[in-house]
């Protein structure tokens, strides 16, 4: 055998390893191209009904029911994924402004406002989806701080009442056994804490000095939190406190059932009323951001991806319809 055939015999085993090499490199660089969110469609109008101004879409947890608002976050509506069946489940006053829905997808838990006086006081209460009952878990008051939260499993409501955080139970079962690290995460003026549930040990995880923190957002995996600080935009942080990261501006994040990426809106305004609204998907780990509503001039705030992450439903303050895009 002479030297250059020699050459190319010992040179085959080393591209066939490469080539192996390559196989299992490729994929996972498309499966990454491919988890970034983009429009599938244009967004078209899922719920409207003459004389109401509908905003604040969120999901049920099985992606089959929507909740929203009326003007001024005023009651609390539901409406089937299809955008038919649009029924009233509480016309309580600031019920619509930060509700949240239970893991198993039974109750709505709201702050809602009740003026005497001239003065304004907040009640917590917890709404039942089927029927419209609900329950007050906190009684007026003036001392209840941001937006109360539902724990992991569904058996609790965190809220912050004087700076310390209460939990009080729903008197439901637990939706499914939470995770034993389980924690809440929650801010409390400019700071982010993180309770851990089973041991009630608290810590702080962000610190933002004379700056308001608030849209705090669990991701699905609960290992992150996203939140919006007043005059600096977004931030993400693990909630062991570990990988504060600034993501540029952004409001209302809702995440994506993977928890790499975030959709926001990109609000701008001439210092007295929103003149545009464009949405974004912002990658968590990157900062990396895709404009997923570059293709349409329709104002779209306060986003809302569905659970499977397929449709992002959003306001429009135009015309006060709640609209929907595909996502692929």
């Amino acid at each position: 055998m002479n030297k250059e055939n020699k050459n190319v015999v010992t040179q085959q085993p080393i591209l066939a390893r490469l080539a192996l090499m390559m196989a299992f490199v490729l994929p996972s660089v498309s499966a990454h191209l491919v988890a970034q969110p983009k429009a599938a469609s244009e967004p078209g109008v899922l719920i409207s009904e003459e004389g109401q101004f509908f905003v604040n879409a969120a999901w049920s947890p099985d992606g089959e029911t929507l909740a929203f608002s009326s003007a001024n976050f005023n009651g609390i509506w539901l409406a089937d994924a299809s955008g038919t069946n649009i029924r009233l489940l509480t016309a309580d006053e600031a019920a619509g402004f930060g509700f949240s829905w239970s893991p198993d997808g039974k109750h709505i838990l709201a702050r809602t406002a009740v003026t005497e006086n001239r003065r304004r006081f907040h009640q917590v209460k917890v709404y039942d989806v089927e029927n419209a009952s609900y329950v007050i878990l906190q009684e007026k008051t003036r001392q209840l701080k941001g937006l109360p939260v539902f724990t992991p499993d569904g058996s609790q409501v965190a809220m912050i009442m004087d700076n310390n955080l209460e939990l009080k139970s729903v008197g439901q079962k637990p939706a499914f056994r939470a995770a034993n690290d389980a924690s809440v995460v929650y801010p409390v003026d400019h700071k982010m804490i993180s309770t851990q549930l089973a041991s009630r040990q608290s810590k702080e995880v962000a610190n933002f000095e004379g700056r308001f923190i608030f849209n705090p957002r669990l991701s699905p995996d609960g290992k992150k939190v996203v939140f919006q600080v007043q005059g600096k935009g977004l931030y993400v942080v693990n909630t062991d406190g570990s990988g504060l990261t600034h993501l540029g501006h952004g409001e209302y994040a809702s995440w994506m059932p993977k928890s790499d990426y975030v959709v926001v809106s990109m609000v701008e305004d001439n210092g007295h009323v929103i003149t545009g609204g464009e949405l974004y998907a912002i990658n968590v780990n990157t900062g990396e951001s895709h404009h997923l509503t570059a293709h349409t001039e329709i104002t779209a705030l306060k986003p809302a991806v569905s659970p499977d992450g397929q449709r992002v439903a959003f306001d429009n303050p135009d015309d006060g319809n709640i609209y929907i895009m595909e996502l692929e």
